[in-house]
C-alpha cells in the first residue's frame, strides 16, 4: 500500500529526474551517464533549430503602422515644444473646433404670430413676413399652419432655422415690429440640430 509520503517522494524524483534531463544534461553527459549522452545530441539539435527561428522572426518583425521610425527621425531634428507650447497649441486647436462647430450649428425655431381681427388675410400676412424679414443664416419653413383660437380668430403656426450668430428675439421683434396686422408674437419651440 502507497501512502500520501511515498506518492509524494515518487512525484518528487520525477520532477527531480525531468530538471536533471533538461538542465542538467551537458554535466551529466560530460560523466559519462549513457542517457544524458542521448539526450545531449538532442538538445543541441533543438537549439540550432531555435536559431534560425529567431533570424526569420527578425526578418519577418513587420511593423504595421510603420510611421514611428520616420516620425522619430523627424522629430529627432526638430527641437521639442514645451509643456507651454504644447498647452498652448492643443487650446487654439479645441479653439478651432469649437469655432467649426458652432458655425454649423442649426436652430429651428417655432413661433405663433397672432394677428388683430378675424378678417385678415393671414396666408398674406405670412408671405409678407417670410419675404421681408430677412437675415443672413435664417431661413424661413415653406409652408404654415393655421390654427383656430377661439371666436373664429385664428393664428398661424410658422417656423425658421437660425445659425448660431442669429437671435430669434431679433427676428420676432422685427415681426412685432409690423404692428398693423400683428398682435403678438410667441415662440414654442427652440430645438438645436
Amino acid at each position: 500500500m502507497l501512502t500520501t509520503y511515498d506518492l509524494q517522494y515518487d512525484e518528487f524524483s520525477m520532477a527531480l529526474g525531468y530538471a536533471m534531463m533538461t538542465f542538467g544534461g551537458a554535466t551529466t553527459a560530460a560523466s559519462g551517464n549513457p542517457a544524458a549522452k542521448a539526450v545531449a545530441p538532442a538538445k543541441k539539435a533543438k537549439k540550432e533549430a531555435k536559431k534560425p527561428a529567431k533570424k526569420e522572426e527578425d526578418d519577418d518583425d513587420f511593423d504595421v503602422f510603420g510611421d514611428d521610425d520616420e516620425e522619430e527621425e523627424e522629430e529627432a531634428g526638430k527641437p521639442k515644444e514645451t509643456r507651454a507650447e504644447m498647452l498652448e497649441r492643443l487650446k487654439k486647436e479645441a479653439n478651432d473646433r469649437l469655432t467649426a462647430k458652432a458655425a454649423k450649428q442649426r436652430t429651428m425655431v417655432a413661433i405663433e404670430v397672432k394677428p388683430w381681427d378675424t378678417e385678415q388675410d393671414l396666408n398674406q400676412l405670412w408671405k409678407k413676413i417670410t419675404t421681408e424679414i430677412s437675415q443672413d443664416g435664417v431661413k424661413w419653413g415653406e409652408n404654415c399652419h393655421l390654427v383656430e383660437v377661439a371666436f373664429g380668430i385664428k393664428k398661424i403656426c410658422m417656423s425658421f432655422v437660425m445659425g448660431a450668430n442669429n437671435s430669434s428675439d431679433d427676428i420676432i421683434e422685427q415681426i412685432e415690429a409690423l404692428e398693423d396686422e400683428v398682435q403678438s408674437v410667441e415662440m414654442t419651440s427652440m430645438n438645436v440640430l
